[in-house]
């Protein structure tokens, strides 16, 4: 069965972590040893969306981006945007996120081919002509955040397996029933992701007017 660090429990994140301090976990390689796409972005932006039924408009967070394929081969991409804020939330692109807001973004941004996140996976052939522009989109995040990170996976298939220091149990799919079952794992696979960390201002009523600021981009094994 296909399984990856987005179905582990809370446990296994933990472990991982400590893999981690402990420095046990693989590192990316300095230069790919597997086939990369080039990733063009900009920084994510807030944006009000008025539902409908509700009378205030709601903020949900922008990050505009294209990919493009100059490997040599076409590829498979399967977008994965996570965002970590300094407050321990965690918020997955397009969760919670109505088409309503999708439709908003593609037409404040004045794009009209703009992808989704559904949109944009799948086969990506070479060349700048087949570059794909998408938008990731979260819902507001917690207001007493100071930083948040954003980890993007599918863009290279470099990959690595970790021994845990005690297997974890994690939730699965069946690809023949379709159900989640829980299965016991001693082993973790990871995945060549890039991770770009932002400070946000002050104050939350701030943060609609006050763009936030690029602290760190790097290549980690997540």
């Amino acid at each position: 069965m296909k399984w990856n660090v987005a179905g582990v429990t809370v446990t296994a994140v933990l472990m991982l972590a400590s893999c981690l301090a402990a420095g046990t976990a693989p590192q990316p390689d300095e230069f790919p040893t597997a086939w990369q796409l080039d990733f063009e972005y900009q920084r994510p932006k807030a944006v009000q969306v008025r539902l409908p039924g509700e009378t205030e408009k709601r903020v949900y967070w922008v990050m505009i981006y294209t990919v493009t394929n100059k490997t040599g081969d076409d590829q498979i991409f399967v977008p994965d945007f996570a965002l970590y804020t300094d407050t321990g939330q965690i918020l997955r692109a397009g969760t919670d996120v109505p088409n309503r807001v999708f439709e908003h973004v593609k037409r404040t941004y004045n794009k009209p081919l703009l992808k989704d996140m559904t949109e944009i996976s799948g086969r990506i052939l070479q060349g700048a002509d087949n570059a794909r522009t998408g938008a990731a989109i979260w819902p507001d995040f917690d207001a007493k955040a100071g930083s948040f990170d954003v980890f993007i996976g599918g863009l290279s298939g470099e990959s690595a397996e970790v021994e845990l220091p005690t297997p974890v149990t994690v939730m699965e799919m069946d690809p023949l029933t379709g159900e989640k079952e829980e299965v016991v794992r001693s082993r973790i696979l990871l995945s060549r992701t890039l991770r770009i960390r932002y400070s946000v201002p002050g104050e939350a009523a701030g943060r609609l007017r006050a763009p936030v600021e690029a602290v760190t981009a790097e290549w980690v094994m997540r």
